[in-house]
């Protein structure tokens, strides 16, 4: 990479995005974030901001001016910007408009910026039900469930357009079920995990959708980062999709079960509530491509990695009493709507 050139992360003081931010200073390089700090939060930046060279821009993804003034002096640009799936029930529209014509309007500004690589991370909810088996990126046909995931499908499929009608250098990631610090505990924006732990710790059970069988390939967020990272280092990867994940399908009920023991509450049970609109039934990655392509394997175990979370979480939450949310239902559907 070119020292003189800067790296560029929408959506930086977001949970995946500020680990990645972190990464990037780490190993040197100058960064500019584009956040609107709708979700986002200025202290996911605090300890990059005090170590290495980084440049701040509140702005949207859907402005020409912002994304013009992120992009000066950038050679390559990591796209995390995003409204996430719950929002997207509610909101499909708006939703679409972020996810799909905001990855748009940057990839143009990026060819006219004369960027040189562009990393467009999407999402597993790309795949929706597609299968259940290991999901491969190569022969596994995506079949979205929910607004946001055809979104994210509709910025792939511009991100590898820009590629080859502009010669863009251009990657596409699908990180799969990230979780660790920083993640989102609130209000619909919140996680599975940390309601977990914020019932638990409260002396309540945790709250499952559906059945609890339905599964995820959870990943710990710094590994998370360190594939996003490499992708854009990687000659290899470039016109690619891939896939970041552990490689490891955890139910969402024995999710729940670690995490009770974890938090010395093993007497807990959960309680099993009507599954979300659009939920997806299984999420397993197939990591083959990852591991040629970029040298990339996650390593941390699911226990390592809640019990790692858990630790965070008391020492920066000591009264989880204060983050508990008296709705367990962290969505909405838009008024009139009847499922069929």
């Amino acid at each position: 990479m070119n020292a003189a050139g800067r790296v560029l992360v929408t959506g930086g003081a977001g949970f995946i995005g500020s680990h990645l931010v972190d990464r990037l200073v780490e190993e040197g390089r100058a960064v500019t974030v584009l956040d609107d700090f709708s979700t986002g939060k200025r202290a996911n930046l605090e300890a990059a901001c005090a170590r290495g060279d980084v440049r701040i821009v509140e702005g949207s993804v859907l402005s020409g001016a912002d994304v013009a003034a992120a992009l000066e002096g950038v050679e390559r640009v990591f796209h995390l910007a995003v409204q996430c799936v719950r929002r997207s029930l509610g909101e499909p529209l708006h939703n679409h408009e972020v996810n799909a014509t905001g990855t748009l309007n940057l990839l143009e500004g990026a060819r006219r910026a004369g960027v040189r690589r562009f990393v467009y991370c999407s999402s597993s909810e790309v795949y929706g039900n597609a299968g259940t088996g290991r999901l491969d990126e190569e022969t596994t046909v995506p079949r979205p469930t929910t607004v946001y995931g055809a979104a994210k499908l509709a910025g792939e499929h511009y991100t590898l357009a820009y590629r080859q009608t502009y010669g863009l250098e251009t990657t596409v990631v699908r990180p799969f079920n990230a979780y660790g610090p920083r993640e989102h505990d609130r209000g619909d924006l919140a996680e599975v995990i940390p309601r977990f732990v914020i019932r638990v710790l409260n002396g309540l059970p945790p709250v499952i959708f559906g059945s609890g069988e339905n599964a995820r390939d959870f990943t710990y967020v710094t590994e998370t980062a360190r594939g996003i990272a490499l992708a854009g280092d990687s000659p290899q990867a470039v016109g690619r999709v891939i896939n970041l994940a552990r490689g490891v399908c955890v139910p969402v009920r024995e999710l729940a079960e670690h995490i009770c023991r974890l938090c010395q509450r093993s007497d807990l049970r959960p309680q099993y509530l009507p599954p979300r609109p659009g939920d997806i039934l299984r999420l397993h990655a197939d990591t083959r491509r990852a591991e040629r392509l970029l040298g990339y394997r996650a390593e941390i175990a699911i226990e390592e990695g809640l019990e790692a979370y858990i630790d965070w979480f008391t020492r920066h939450y000591p009264d989880p009493a204060a983050l508990l949310e008296d709705e367990p239902v962290n969505w909405r559907m838009p008024e009139g709507t009847e499922r069929r």
